[in-house]
Parts: structure tokens; sequence; C-alpha cells
């Protein structure tokens, strides 16, 4: 149990201010009328506290830091507050700010005592807006963390006659703590780039007087803290404050991002709600390994779970979707045909591209509530591949390695195909097209339908495979060793690139009118590719 130094302060000279709070914002230099109150500061009765988070086994112990602010409220029976008073630990004892600050009493008279951790002004005792910060991993210089100013402490003391003997202040937690333990023979030896609690509440009111605290209805993805840990070797512990509040069954819970090598992993809620209680930690235990992408709730760490030896969930790899902006939220607004482009201005959009002498008809389609876009090529131009096409502008920094392309298809005829460049741009290296994964480009790209597809009117999905080290000058489809070169992570080439697909009519045939959806392009691993279309060198 950790008891906190007594506050002393000057004895009280001149008036008895109603407020610490000042309009003018200027301190107070005088003292008040009065004894100067003295605070015992426990947190939680010492045992579960504050924001210096420890572990032994099953208890989680905080103390107070060098620096800690708080606020007090002292209201007397009549009414009369002094509101808000700032009082700071300087590593012995708690002072107040300013002489002015120092909270005051009368002997026999009856005093009721609000407090809270951190600081903050413009609160009221009846409404303090006390919201949690969205990236809990971020350090506030040699002090305390934003997942130490997370940590929302209250405590109150109702009224009683003061005699002079300390007024003890005991906080507790508002909020709950969310413990995530990642481990498993895929992580590595290095902990993940991050852990993000997804969608969860971050904003409440708190009223100091009855403890009462208010969710707002505001969410956001929370950033968790990386917490050192001794518990086993190659597990890495991460923790975040969060008001309470229930995750509905089959929400996404968690997402686990950097693991060994770049991966990302998901994590969703099981077959029951899951909550985040107020004043307690909830754990949760997520294996990365050969067998086991899971998630794990340990036998009894909180209520209302019933003790059990663990719930095993299945987690999912989330890999980055190049293509931020999907078809399915597509406006007409957004999707326009425009004659020419420019390859370096920013932002990711899609567009069609017209010339005069491959002219494109393009219109974005909903059919059954969902999006595509719905496009064919007029005349018989030479090099149409960049003359007229579905584009899709990607400026954002990416990875040099393998990807996967995926999207579904449907066409209102036979013969005539679609093919599908990936160009790069960079001001020194101009005119580059990443390679499939067999070192090609161009026509091993393409889509040709089968009049079976045709009346089956049904949309295909296709897959294909990129190597986003190897890059060439070559439209022919099957480009010579010579014309293929390595491209390096340092490259302007990874800064931006465009997605094309072309409606190549062939001389003698009929227009074909080719439809796309549900478009991705995503990072794989070569053991995830095809064997047939892994490169044999």
């Amino acid at each position: 149990m950790r008891t906190l130094k007594h506050l002393a302060f000057c004895l009280a000279t001149v008036f008895l201010a109603i407020g610490c709070n000042q309009e003018d914002n200027e301190p107070q230099t005088t003292a008040k009328k009065g004894n100067p109150a003295e605070f015992t500061m426990t947190i939680n009765g010492g045992t579960n506290t504050r924001t210096i988070t420890t572990q032994d086994g099953n208890n989680r112990t905080i103390a107070w830091r060098q620096g800690d602010q708080v606020g007090i409220f002292a209201v007397n029976a009549d009414g009369t507050p002094q509101n808000n008073c700032k009082y700071i630990y300087d590593g012995t004892e708690w002072k107040a700010e300013n002489i002015g600050d120092a909270i005051t009493l009368t002997n026999g008279e009856n005093y009721s005592f609000y407090a809270y951790y951190p600081y903050a002004e413009n609160i009221t005792v009846t409404t303090a807006s006390l919201n949690v910060l969205p990236d809990q991993s971020a350090t506030q210089g040699e002090g305390n963390s934003n997942y130490d100013l997370s940590d929302i402490l209250i405590s109150k003391v109702d009224e009683s006659t003061y005699n002079g003997a300390s007024i003890n202040l005991n906080y507790s937690h508002a909020y709950a703590m969310v413990e995530v333990l990642v481990a498993g023979d895929k992580v590595g030896d290095t902990a993940p780039e991050k852990v993000v609690l997804k969608n969860v509440i971050t904003d409440a009111n708190i009223n100091l007087t009855t403890q009462e605290v208010t969710k707002t209805s505001n969410k956001q993805d929370v950033v968790m803290a990386y917490v050192e840990n001794n518990e086993n070797t190659d597990t890495y512990l991460y923790r975040a404050i969060v008001p309470e509040q229930i995750i509905a069954q089959g929400s996404t819970l968690l997402e686990v991002y950097g693991v060994n090598g770049g991966k990302n992993y998901v994590f969703k809620a099981p077959n029951k709600d899951v909550t985040y209680p107020q004043g307690k930690y909830f754990r949760m235990e997520v294996t990365i390994g050969e067998n086991n992408v899971g998630i794990k709730f340990p036998a009894g760490s909180i209520e209302p779970w019933e003790p059990t030896p663990g719930i095993d969930l299945e987690g999912e790899e989330l890999k980055e979707n190049l293509i931020t902006k999907a078809i399915s939220g597509l406006t007409n607004d957004d999707f326009q045909t425009i004659t020419s482009i420019d390859y370096f201005q920013e932002g990711d959009f899609w567009y069609a591209l017209n010339n005069k002498e491959a002219e494109i008809q393009a219109e974005l389609k909903n059919e059954n509530g969902e999006n595509y876009i719905s496009f064919t090529t007029q005349g018989n131009p030479t090099g149409s591949w960049f003359k007229s096409s579905i584009g899709y502008h990607h400026k954002q920094k990416f990875q040099p390695t393998y990807y996967k392309l995926t999207f579904k298809s449907r066409a209102d005829k036979a013969g005539s195909e679609m093919r599908i460049f990936i160009r790069t741009y960079s001001k020194s290296e101009t005119n580059l097209f990443f390679c499939n994964s067999l070192g090609k480009t161009g026509n091993l790209g393409a889509i040709k339908p089968t009049q079976e597809q045709v009346n089956a009117n049904e949309w295909i999905t296709q897959e294909l495979f990129y190597d986003f080290t190897k890059a060439t000058t070559s439209t022919g489809g099957n480009p010579s060793s010579t014309d293929i070169k390595n491209i390096v992570e340092s490259s302007e080439a990874y800064e931006q690139f465009e997605l094309k697909f072309v409606s190549n009519k062939n001389a003698g045939l009929n227009p074909v009118n080719f439809h796309i959806k549900d478009v991705k392009f995503e990072p794989i691993s070569f053991e995830d590719i095809p064997e047939n279309q892994r490169p044999t060198e």
C-alpha cells in the first residue's frame, strides 16, 4: 500500500476565495483565509493504482510520478466552492501551482471533496470531459506517456466535518485497461510495429460529485502502448486505456501490424459480446504461430467471463490494399473521363482516360446495390494501352515485394481481351512497367472471356501476381532479360503507380463491354504464389 506525502501549504492571511480558476488566467499571489488542508492521496487504497503500471502475477500496480497534476474541488456545506485547484507532485510532496490555489478550510465546518487526474482546464465538478488519447504509444518528453495521461482517476469524499486532521483522497480508475500479449513462433525476435484497438469509444464526461461516467458516441482506433515485460521470451505486451464499453460479437477487436517482416493480422470478437470493464483490466493473448493464429481470453481474468481454459479465436492476416479508393464507394463526381493526366499529382483516384484516336466509353453503374465500372474502346487505334484505359492512380509509398491483384470481371461478348498494365513513374526512370511474377508484362495479364462465361453472365474472380522488384520498358508481353531491370527500394518508382485496364479491340472484332469491381492489390509472400506462376530463376 502506497501512502503519499502530506500536503502542506502557506497559511491564509487575507480572504476566502470561492475558486481556484481565475477569469483573467493570472495566478493568485495572495494566500487565502483559513487552515491549509492536508491530504493523504492513495489509489484504490494502495492496491490497483495508476500510471507507472507494473505487474506481479494478476496485480497491476502503479505509483505517482514527479510532475503529475491533479485537480481538486472543495465545496463547503453552504455551497461555497474552491474550484479545480491544481496540485503538482514534485517527487516528495504535492504543492499548489500558485499560492492562491491552495485549499484552505475552517475548523468545525462541513466540506465535500472531488478530485481527478490528470488536471485539465475548463473542468466543472458536474461535467468533466476527460477523453483518452488515440495514440497511447506516444510519449510526452521525459514525463508521462499518452497511456499514462489516458488513465483517468477520480476521487470523492462526502460531506464531513473538518477538524484539522488529514483528508484521505482515495482515487480509483474511471475507465478500463485493455492488455494484449502477442506471442507465437511466427512473431519473431522483435516486437510488432504496433497493436491497434479497433473502433472504440474514446470520449466521456464524468460527474465528479456522483462519479457517474457518460460515454459519447465518438469512436476511433487507439494505438496501444508497448510495455517491457518479462513474462516469456519473444512475447510482447501492449496496453491501452478506454472508457467502459461493450464490443459486439463478430466485431474486429484489434489489428497487429509489422509482425516478423511486415505481415499484419486482424482478430475479431467471439460468438459473444466482449466487455472492457471500468476499474479492471481485460487481457487478451494473441498467438501467431504455425498452427494457430488466434486470440485467447485467460481463465478468470475478469467478470463476466466464466473461468475456463480460455477461448481461442482464429485470426487472419491483414494485408494492406494499395487500392485505397474502392469502386464500391465511388460516385459519378468521383469517377470522371479525362483527356490527359498528370502522373505526378497527389491523391488516389479512379479515372477513364480518353483519346480521340481511341475513344473510350466508360461509366459507373450500380447493380443490386453494388458499384462497378463498365467500359469499352471504339475504333482500332495504335498504342491504346496509354491513350484509352480505365486507370487507378496510387500516390503513396509502397514496398518492393510480391503483390496479388484481385478483381471481378464480366463481359457482354467473347473474343476481344482486356489487358492489365501497371506503370510506375519516376522523374529519373520514366515509362517503367512492373513485371508480373514470371517477369513478363502486357499480354500475360490479359483477360479473355469465353462464350460460356459470357452466356453465364456471372462475375469471374481474376488473380494476377506481380514482382515489384522488377520492371521493364517493354509493352510486348515477353521482354528479353536485358530489358528487365531490378528496382532498388530507394527508387522513386515506389512513390506512385498507375493500374490500367484496357479494352483491347483487335481488328475485325466488335467492341466488347467489360465490367470490373472489387479491385484489391495486396502484398503476398513468395510461398503463397501458385507454383505455376512463380519465377523459375
